[in-house]
């Protein structure tokens, strides 16, 4: 079942979710914050991380050497720099500015080396129609040598709808589908702003309510997600499973909905926007 998850003020490390306290199998989410001057020092153990900055500078460290310097002045103004590191890797994150890092973790056997995500690197698409306008930052894609993380993020327009039309990636039957677990983690702008977001697959039905620093996960069920007007919507979105192929399925009543989207996106899926406001 989905649940929600508050990611409160704090200093250090704190894991935010794992399979121990969700109903997730394979994914994990951590989260840093720490004031100028702090150094966390850390170990990936069995799993692969993606490492994603959210606001700040930070200088990372691998295996005590420089690996890497990330940056990001906040979720709604550009998109992140980001690192992949392997199982059994040793880092430092030592923070320059105050700031916060979010971890996405899955087990891994280790195939895959350490690689730096510079902002040049990461594909971002404005897709949408109606009010249904959203940006997709694709930070580790299909594509990318990850053994099972896929990690991007989404920032949708005031007053509108994402995941949309609801759809759903939790039954293994390609090529109509593949099963993917996914969990999201919010930000708000203004942060006194809400959302909501439906889970929903017979007999289920479950409508939380977003606030600013929450997580949901998403185990199964199709999961639409809106956002109140003169608002912006970030989330951090994470999906493990067997597979790397995303394949979803658009629930029935809005089949013609998705067809008739589909056709006005081709105009504007090839522009790489980054909403500013």
């Amino acid at each position: 079942m989905a649940k929600r998850y508050k990611v409160n003020n704090f200093k250090g490390y704190q894991k935010i979710v794992n399979p121990e306290n969700s109903d997730l199998k394979n994914i994990t989410l951590s989260v840093i914050k720490n004031p100028a001057g702090e150094r966390y020092d850390g170990n990936t153990g069995p799993e692969e991380n993606v490492f994603v900055i959210t606001k700040g500078n930070v200088k990372f460290y691998l295996e005590d050497k420089p690996f890497a310097e990330l940056s990001r002045e906040d979720v709604f103004q550009e998109p992140p720099t980001a690192v992949y590191l392997p199982p059994y890797s040793r880092y430092s994150i030592e923070f320059v500015e105050e700031g916060e890092m979010c971890i996405a973790g899955c087990l891994a056997t280790g195939r895959f080396k350490p690689h730096l995500i510079e902002k040049r690197d990461i594909h971002i698409k404005r897709i949408g129609d109606d009010m249904c306008f959203r940006n997709i930052i694709e930070i580790v894609p299909e594509n990318f040598s990850a053994e099972k993380l896929i990690v991007g993020e989404t920032l949708t327009d005031p007053g509108n709808w994402a995941s949309y039309p609801p759809h759903k990636h939790d039954t293994d039957n390609p090529p109509e589908e593949t099963a993917l677990e996914e969990l999201y983690f919010f930000k708000i702008k203004p942060e006194t702003g809400f959302g909501a977001i439906r889970i929903f697959n017979n007999p289920e039905d479950l409508i939380f309510l977003i606030k600013n620093n929450e997580v949901i996960t998403i185990p199964k069920g199709y999961h639409p997600v809106c956002v109140a007007p003169e608002h912006q919507l970030y989330y951090l979105w994470i999906m493990a499973g067997n597979t790397r192929r995303v394949i979803t399925s658009i629930h029935p009543d809005y089949i013609t909905y998705n067809k008739n989207s589909e056709r006005k996106q081709n105009e504007i899926s090839n522009k790489n926007v980054f909403l500013r406001r």
